[in-house]
This record gives structure tokens, sequence and C-alpha cells, in this order.
């Protein structure tokens, strides 16, 4: 049998062993080690990871992928070893989010008290946030403080954010084969929201995260980079705008006909910008 699990957090990784050592460190420091499973889910790493987990920290669960996974299969792998030893609640983390001390204790004990989705939200150095988003006419957007207060929610960044067993079991393991890495996270909150299921921000705690990439927070615009470039992000599984990934999000989440019109707005407003930001330039 199995050793059981009540509480799993789950951090996929893929070479940023310092990152992923400092993440571990300070879950140990703070004293969430004592009750929680940590299992890192290192999706192919060549820098070593796995080998200085296992010598720092020897009671770490390591699961190995082969670069296939992505961040959402990493932690869909993560969540599926966690469920079957009989996790009662899991959480996902990602390595570079610096969860102030006594944060992971109070996401425990708020999951311990209600059947709710909750989550830390996460600051980043450049002014970037990481937390609760309201499906929009266009686009799944951040939400207001107003909406956020009125639990206006549909969905969360996946940086931290814990569940109960008994969520997961209604709802179902993020999908992966549709969503590999950017939009599986809004995907899964977006399902929870429609199966009735809160989502709710643990208050009195702010993480501090890494800026996004520049492929998924750059003004098109104001950006320096080539807009041929710009577009060839968009065949990275990694970008928002990953054409497969992006087509099923905006049909699921829009409808077969009006999710037509989302998929094809952010990529007509890219050719707009390519045809105006040559003149712009020459104006400026």
């Amino acid at each position: 049998m199995p050793e059981p699990v009540t509480d799993a957090i789950v951090i996929p990784v893929h070479n940023r062993k310092a990152i992923t050592l400092a993440a571990l460190r300070e879950l140990d420091n703070d004293g969430v080690t004592g009750w929680a499973r940590i299992i890192v889910v290192d999706d192919g790493s060549t820098d070593h990871t796995t080998e200085a987990i296992q010598v720092e920290f020897p009671f770490v669960t390591v699961l190995q992928g082969n670069g296939s996974w992505w961040w959402c299969g990493a932690i869909r792998r993560g969540m599926e070893w966690a469920l079957a030893r009989g996790a009662e609640r899991v959480y996902w983390l990602n390595d570079d989010c610096r969860i102030p001390p006594g944060g992971m204790h109070a996401l425990r004990a708020a999951l311990a008290r209600e059947t709710s989705v909750r989550w830390i939200e996460a600051h980043a150095p450049g002014g970037w946030s990481y937390g609760a988003h309201r499906r929009g006419l266009w686009r799944v957007r951040r939400c207001t403080p107003n909406e956020e207060a009125r639990g206006q929610i549909d969905a969360f960044s996946g940086n931290c954010v814990g569940f109960p067993r008994s969520v997961i079991e209604r709802v179902g393991l993020p999908h992966d084969h549709l969503f590999p890495h950017g939009l599986g996270d809004l995907d899964y909150g977006l399902r929870l929201r429609r199966a009735g299921i809160r989502l709710q921000r643990l208050p009195h705690f702010t993480a501090v995260s890494a800026d996004p990439s520049p492929s998924s927070s750059e003004s098109w615009l104001a950006s320096e980079r080539d807009m041929r470039d710009i577009w060839q992000d968009f065949s990275s599984p990694k970008n928002f705008l990953y054409f497969p990934a992006w087509r099923r999000f905006a049909l699921r989440h829009w409808g077969p006909v009006w999710g037509w019109a989302v998929f094809a707005a952010p990529y007509i407003r890219w050719c707009i910008i390519a045809l105006i930001r040559p003149a712009r330039r020459a104006l400026s």
C-alpha cells in the first residue's frame, strides 16, 4: 500500500535548480515540510535539479518527466500521485513564487474549514500581479477590486493555489492534453466556477513572484522586437496565444460561434499593429 498523504504540495520545475532549491529551503524553514508532502515534478531538467534535491532534501518526492509534460502536465501528474495516496488537500506552487512566512499554514487552515478553492496572490517586481480573473467579452482579464470583493471571480493564476480533495473529485484534473502550459490554470478555474465551486483569495498574505516573460506581457506597439518574432512566439506552448491551445480555450469558454471571434481577435490585432508600427516609428 502507498504511504498515506494528507497534504501534498506539487511544484513543477524545469532547469531552475537554484530557484527550486531556494523554494524548498523556504518551505522547510517555515515548517511546512512537517505537515505536507512536497512533490517536485522535474520535467526533464538538464541542470541536475533532481540530483541536488535528493542530496539536500531526501524526504522530497521527485517525479521525473522527459521534457514533454510542460507546466500543466507536470501539475496533473503530481496531483495524480498525491490523490492516489489519499491526499485531502493538494496545492500548486511555482518554484519562483516566494510565500511569506505562515502563508502556507494559513492556506491549509482555510481549506480545512471550508470546501472552496483558495490561493495566495503574488506580485512581481515589475508590477504584474497574479490572482483573481474574470471572463470578459474577448478575454480573461484580471478582476477589479470591486469584482473580487463581490466574489465575481471566474478563474485564478496558478502560482500558489490550494484545492480540497472533494473539489478535485467533482471537477476532475487539469486538461494538460489541451492546454500543456499557458491557459491551463485559467481553464481549470473556469471549469471549477462552472461547477459552482467558490473561488477566493486568501487574505492578509501576498507572495512575490517573477515577472512574466516579455512574450506574455509586452506591448506589441511599443516593443522593440520584430513583429515576426512576436508571431513566432505563438508557436510555443509557453505563450498564452499558442495557436492550438488558444483555439480550444476560446471555443470551450465562449462557445462554437462567438468563440471563433475571440480566437481570431488577438491575431487580427497583431496584423493591425504590424501595419501601423512602421508608420508610428517614422513619425516619432
